[in-house]
């Protein structure tokens, strides 16, 4: 006996159908036995009208590389007139990967042979693999056999949450899961309290905020990042237990409690390190950078330096900012000085180039506008000391940052491109903002740079809420400077007020910075007449110059 949607699968393979007509047949085939035993059946059948003239051989020992990059490859260019055999069995294995169904002689389509890979069956239809959600990170730690299925349910107050996958790694810790009713409606509303408990009872995140929850495909995901909780890949226990626990999900109190044993040792010794000695830089500015270890893992890279810096480099910075508590649920304006560092572990731009001089990895400072960064294949878990370590030459931090990961054996080096510099400002420009419609108002500061302020908008407030001004503000920022920080403005009777500065950056031919975009003064209960516009402090931009060649063996 055949489902009545069987017929739909002749259309599918010749990508005959709408997108929305294909996800659908894709859902129905998770939850049809009868579709998924004749679809079984009709892979298995193109396999042998393909393959079953060609000998066998012997399968390589990239044997898992290869099938992954078939699997990665692009599905064939579509035909307005006819479909070959080649594109059928293109769609015909798409349905299998998204759908977890799992062939006889699979391998054969891809590479002829007998013998599968260990790691090829969770590779095809593992969730970490095949959803759109999943980073390269969580593929490469499928492929290396880091991730396991899990049959784990709890079901309280007629919801279920039932685990599907585990993915561990010396750098992270990730599960897919999903959460229902009764009827199998997916319930959005859920926080999962997680424990990682070693075996002599110590819960490794007991201190940790770094949970990373949410949708993942059709299901959720939780994941944290163990790079943040342990110095080195060595220093995590072989034998770890996850528990995940709630007691109140969807406004109804129950209790879901679920545990999950975990092997660490497969996960180390899948990732190498590689350590420095003595492998410092200091720039003219003070700061200086050591670099100390680069670890390698099937889901990340984790770099691994600390910064030192003296007293001097540290700025009082004054700024203007909302506050929002019991007393002021609608805000309150404060303005506080603040101690902050010149110099920071996170304010740096390097890449990770390899024997090519090709880039495989990129860091630099996170506040940067898309025009202006260089970031690539960087993993935001940037983890510091809460506080830094006193000694004499100045203050010492220590910096981790993540990446996607990076494989293989090769030489590679990194090289320090920038570092970036907080610098103190006090402009002063005085606007008659309802002047500005008419004419643009421009000045020069003291760093060099030229704002022109225009196109004035007032908001008035209603009930409640109050009024709020808009202008909008175009410049070419001085020499090296990137960024301007902590903008306020003061009105026609000294009173200060927070301002919001939204602008895109953009470099012009000659290097230097061009913003656009607008300053919104908020909580204004009537329309100023004048404005007294500033910044605090500022950034600039230091071309440096220093490599550290290394391999990973």
């Amino acid at each position: 006996m055949k489902c009545f949607m069987f017929n739909q699968w002749k259309l599918y393979v010749n990508d005959e159908l709408a997108p929305a007509e294909s996800k659908g047949l894709e859902q129905h085939v998770e939850n049809c036995p009868q579709c998924q035993k004749h679809l079984q059946e009709w892979v298995e059948g193109m396999q042998e009208e393909g393959f079953s003239d060609i000998p066998e051989a012997p399968v390589p020992d990239a044997f898992t590389d290869e099938v992954m990059d078939k699997l990665s490859d692009a599905a064939p260019p579509r035909s307005k007139r006819m479909h070959s055999s080649q594109t059928r069995r293109q769609r015909g294995w798409d349905i299998v990967k998204k759908t977890g169904l799992v062939v006889a002689g699979l391998t054969a389509l891809v590479v002829t042979g007998t013998v599968v890979s260990p790691t090829f069956a969770n590779y095809v239809n593992s969730l970490f693999q095949i959803e759109k959600d999943a980073d390269n990170g969580m593929k490469n730690a499928v492929h290396k056999g880091l991730v396991q299925k899990l049959e784990q349910k709890a079901t309280d107050q007629g919801i279920t949450v039932e685990l599907k996958e585990l993915l561990a790694d010396s750098m992270r810790i990730a599960v897919i899961y999903d959460v229902y009713d009764q009827s199998g409606k997916k319930i959005e509303d859920h926080i999962f309290d997680a424990k990682l408990m070693d075996q002599n009872g110590k819960n490794w995140f007991e201190d940790d905020e770094g949970d990373n929850s949410g949708s993942h495909g059709e299901f959720f995901i939780t994941e944290r990042f163990l790079n943040e909780i342990f110095e080195s890949h060595e220093a995590i226990p072989d034998q770890l237990t996850l528990h995940l626990e709630q007691t109140e999900i969807a406004g109804k109190t129950g209790k879901w409690s679920l545990e999950i044993p975990i092997d660490m040792k497969k996960a180390k010794e899948a990732t190498k390190a590689v350590a420095f000695q003595d492998t410092a830089f200091q720039s003219p500015q003070g700061l200086g950078i050591e670099l100390k270890n680069i670890e390698f893992s099937p889901s990340a890279t984790r770099v691994m330096l600390d910064t030192t810096f003296p007293k001097s480099a540290y700025l009082e910075v004054e700024r203007t900012s909302i506050l929002y508590d019991r007393k002021n649920p609608r805000g309150a304006i404060v303005t506080e000085k603040e101690r902050e560092p010149a110099f920071s572990g996170e304010n740096l731009m390097y890449e990770i180039t390899n024997e090519k001089g090709e880039v495989v990895a990129a860091w630099d400072m996170k506040s940067l506008d898309d025009g202006l960064d260089n970031k690539m294949n960087v993993l935001w878990t940037p983890r510091t000391e809460e506080e830094p370590e006193e000694k004499a030459e100045g203050d010492v931090l220590n910096w981790w940052h993540t990446f996607g990961p990076i494989q293989g054996e090769q030489k590679l080096k990194l090289e320090l491109k920038k570092i970036y510099e907080k610098k103190l400002a006090s402009p002063k420009f005085d606007l008659v903002p309802i002047e500005l419609n008419k004419k643009a108002a421009t000045f020069k500061d003291e760093t060099g740079s030229t704002f022109t302020f225009s196109s004035y908008a007032w908001e008035p407030g209603k009930g409640e809420d109050l009024g709020e001004a808009v202008i909008t503000v175009d410049g070419t920022l001085g020499k090296d400077v990137l960024e301007n920080h902590y903008w306020s403005v003061k009105d026609e009777n000294g009173k200060t007020y927070y301002a919001s500065v939204n602008t895109e950056s953009t470099r012009d031919k000659d290097g230097r910075v061009q913003i656009k975009g607008t300053i919104t003064i908020p909580s204004l209960k009537q329309e100023p007449k004048k404005l007294t516009v500033s910044y605090a402090s500022y950034m600039v931009e230091h071309d440096v110059n220093w490599e550290v060649p290394f391999e990973i063996k």
